[in-house]
């Protein structure tokens, strides 16, 4: 009983510990105050990897747990901004949802402003920033990696989504992408809505646009393998990856088998995962 109690307030010391790293700071930019919250582990030291997370539409929950969790393991930094409101009075980051319309269409901008504050602010690495988002957020990976995908090192989405006018684009680059994605997603669906049915705007299917970043990576190599959910063992997780391009840019695909609209942390360990993802390009 004694060894019990001594463990459990151990747990509940670090996950105070935890908790009291988070910080809130605000930026001016174009005019307007924006908010972001930081996670700086004790261990990170000058010069460390940066990891900036951008929330799904509306969310208002813009500190992942496990993330972070991740981060401190491998000696990142995160930062977690606030996305801007839209005409329905939700935040979010612009991937021209009919509802944005009011909202600055240039979020590369002020990812490039945020980047460029925080690493200066916090004496993190300017070579080694990372994007990754949830569900809007996942959008706007693609948005930046057709539009300057350069402007982060690596990119992960969560249930992100390359609608149809973005694709029509050229990419101009080679990028490393994660991408993770349940094929029963009903809000971004893993099939594509052409018919604009959701109502967001019409998109691609998540493994054609997937395949168009390797394509354009010119990777010329693909396997897969899979591993069992950790919430029900009976259904997968199917992992396609393509590699052996020049650049050494490499394009990895999680499909959750019977996945629905998440951050997947039940099926997958997500903030591992993305962490080490990005930690392979780490210069």
């Amino acid at each position: 009983m004694k060894h019990i109690i001594i463990t459990t307030l151990l747990l509940l010391v670090a996950a105070c510990s935890m908790a009291s790293a988070q910080e809130t700071y605000e930026m001016k930019y174009k005019g307007s105050v924006r908010t972001y919250y930081m996670f700086i582990p004790e261990t990170v030291k000058a010069g460390a990897p940066l990891v900036v997370y951008a929330h799904g539409y509306g969310s208002q929950n813009l500190w992942r747990e496990d993330l972070n969790e991740a981060a401190e393991r491998h000696g990142f930094a995160v930062c977690y901004p606030k996305g801007s409101l839209d005409t329905k009075g939700k935040p979010g980051w612009f991937v021209d949802y009919p509802s944005q319309s009011n909202m600055d269409r240039h979020e590369e901008k002020f990812f490039a402003a945020l980047s460029k504050e925080v690493c200066k602010r916090f004496r993190l690495s300017r070579e080694n920033v990372f994007l990754t988002g949830m569900s809007n957020g996942g959008d706007l990976c693609y948005q930046i990696i057709y539009t300057k995908p350069d402007l982060f090192k690596a990119y992960a989405s969560v249930a992100g989504l390359t609608f149809e006018y973005a694709y029509k684009n050229k990419l101009t680059k080679p990028v490393s992408l994660l991408e993770i994605h349940g094929n029963d997603d009903h809000t971004s669906m893993w099939t594509g809505d052409h018919e604009n049915t959701g109502g967001w705007g019409p998109y691609i299917p998540v493994p054609l646009a997937v395949a168009a970043i390797a394509a354009n990576n010119r990777c010329t190599t693909m396997s897969t393998s899979s591993m069992p959910s950790k919430a029900d063992p009976d259904r997968s997780i199917n992992i396609t990856t393509y590699g052996g391009s020049q650049s050494g840019k490499d394009v990895v695909l999680y499909e959750v088998e019977g996945g629905k609209h998440s951050w997947h942390d039940k099926d997958v360990d997500t903030g591992e995962i993305i962490i080490s993802f990005f930690s392979r390009f780490v210069e």
